[in-house]
């Protein structure tokens, strides 16, 4: 199959690493203990090959994601941006974007969000009966307020961002708490993950 067979790409999904500072009960992936990081050197790569491979032919999506990819500093995404925009020799417009649990946003982070025009996508399932059910700390503590800290500070920071929610059995019996949830926290754009059990 040759490139011109398949894409063009629309979304690149890279996990710059595995470790998560959270421990999701739900959660499906194997390895999120570990604090391994994927080196500047691999992701020149994997953009060279990205940009060469024929794949690129209109603008894309780089969605940094699994694990919690806010354990990583700031400066380490913007080593990987100034890599990026080496490799994109064609110009093609790139949209960053993170998927995180808000937990770890901080000024710098919102700088750099605002400075480089990352979207943001929050994973947050709802009021803390819901969420901290299954979106809990290593140490087992709920993790909404939290969360929810994260959200005003982008807010304050006059960030937008999207929310995921995972939908549990649980959840799926309280529709009307849900709405009310985002309604009171001014989310507007949610979309709905189905747990894998």
């Amino acid at each position: 199959i040759s490139a011109g067979q398949v894409g063009p790409l629309e979304l690149l999904v890279i996990q710059p690493t595995p470790f998560c500072n959270l421990d999701c009960s739900y959660c499906y992936l194997p390895d999120r203990s570990n604090k391994g990081k994927m080196t500047l050197e691999t992701l020149e790569k994997t953009f060279n090959w990205v940009f060469s491979s024929g794949l690129v032919r209109q603008p894309f999506t780089l969605l940094w994601h699994a694990g919690e990819p806010m354990v990583l500093p700031a400066s380490f995404y913007e080593q990987a941006t100034l890599a990026l925009e080496r490799c994109n020799v064609s110009a093609f417009e790139v949209t960053q974007a993170f998927q995180t649990n808000a937990t770890l946003v901080n000024d710098a982070w919102c700088e750099f969000i605002r400075r480089r025009s990352v979207q943001v996508g929050i994973s947050v399932d709802g009021p803390d009966f819901l969420n901290d059910r299954h979106r809990v700390t290593r140490k087992g503590g709920g993790t909404l307020e939290i969360v929810l800290r994260g959200m005003r500070m982008l807010r304050d920071h006059h960030i937008p961002f999207d929310v995921i929610t995972v939908l549990t059995s649980t959840s799926l019996d309280y529709p009307d708490e849900l709405f009310d949830f985002y309604v009171k926290h001014g989310i507007t754009s949610v979309a709905f993950n189905v747990e894998e059990i």
